[in-house]
């Protein structure tokens, strides 16, 4: 048979999910940072969410995010052993799953479903995530701080499509990848790169009368495309 007669097996598809708001229970570590450091519970939260970005992004070290989230409460300067309590809160808090979203992690990895991480996160997060019993189940995490790139820069999901195709012997196919993600530009990016891209409405989040959680979308729309989770 000649060459161009043959016909390619379709790729299997590969499930990706954004951890926090879609894997994770809750998106409001807040509480638990501020029991730790006390002060302005209000300064402790603005200042951790708006420092997030770059930590997120690699751009600053643990040491100098928890440092600034610290000062809003009023604590000048934090101990190694402090700084690595704090960053094991924020792991603890995030690390605990959404019920339903672990089961469905659990059917898909039954049947053998090929799934991997794509969050926004610190690097000390990736080091913990890759630790979590679940994660056995997952393929591999792309992690921003690692990358130094963030969601919906073009740049983080063209390494998580370049990563994929050198698991599948150089064969990049975004639509043959099924991404959740909780922030519509997440979506929206991935989208754009030809990848097969779902809102997921954040876990923790109320919900109103009639619309679907994200793990209810996220079972239809892998029902449809032939994804066992039975």
């Amino acid at each position: 048979m000649s060459k161009k007669n043959r016909r390619r097996a379709p790729q299997r598809p590969t499930v990706v999910f954004d951890f926090g708001g879609v894997l994770s229970a809750g998106h409001d570590p807040v509480p638990d940072i501020h029991a730790l450091l006390g002060g302005d519970a209000g300064a402790v939260g603005e200042a951790l969410w708006t420092e997030r970005g770059d930590y997120d992004a690699g751009r600053t070290s643990p040491a100098e995010y928890w440092g600034a989230v610290a000062r809003a409460a009023g604590v000048e300067e934090l101990s190694a052993a402090e700084i690595d309590e704090l960053q094991d809160a924020d792991n603890r808090y995030f690390l605990r799953l959404e019920p339903d979203s672990r089961a469905l992690l659990h059917d898909l990895a039954r049947n053998d479903v090929r799934m991997a991480l794509l969050s926004n996160a610190s690097a000390a997060f990736g080091e913990a995530v890759r630790k979590a019993d679940w994660f056995e189940a997952f393929t591999l995490a792309v992690i921003s701080a690692e990358e130094r790139t963030v969601k919906p820069e073009r740049e983080i999901y063209e390494v998580l499509l370049d990563v994929l195709a050198h698991e599948t012997g150089g064969v990049r196919l975004p639509s043959a990848v099924i991404f959740f993600d909780d922030r519509a530009e997440n979506v929206e990016a991935a989208r754009a790169l030809g990848i097969d891209a779902h809102l997921w409405p954040r876990n923790g989040d109320p919900h109103p009368e009639g619309t679907e959680p994200g793990v209810s979308i996220a079972r239809r729309v892998l029902a449809e495309r032939g994804v066992p989770t039975d």
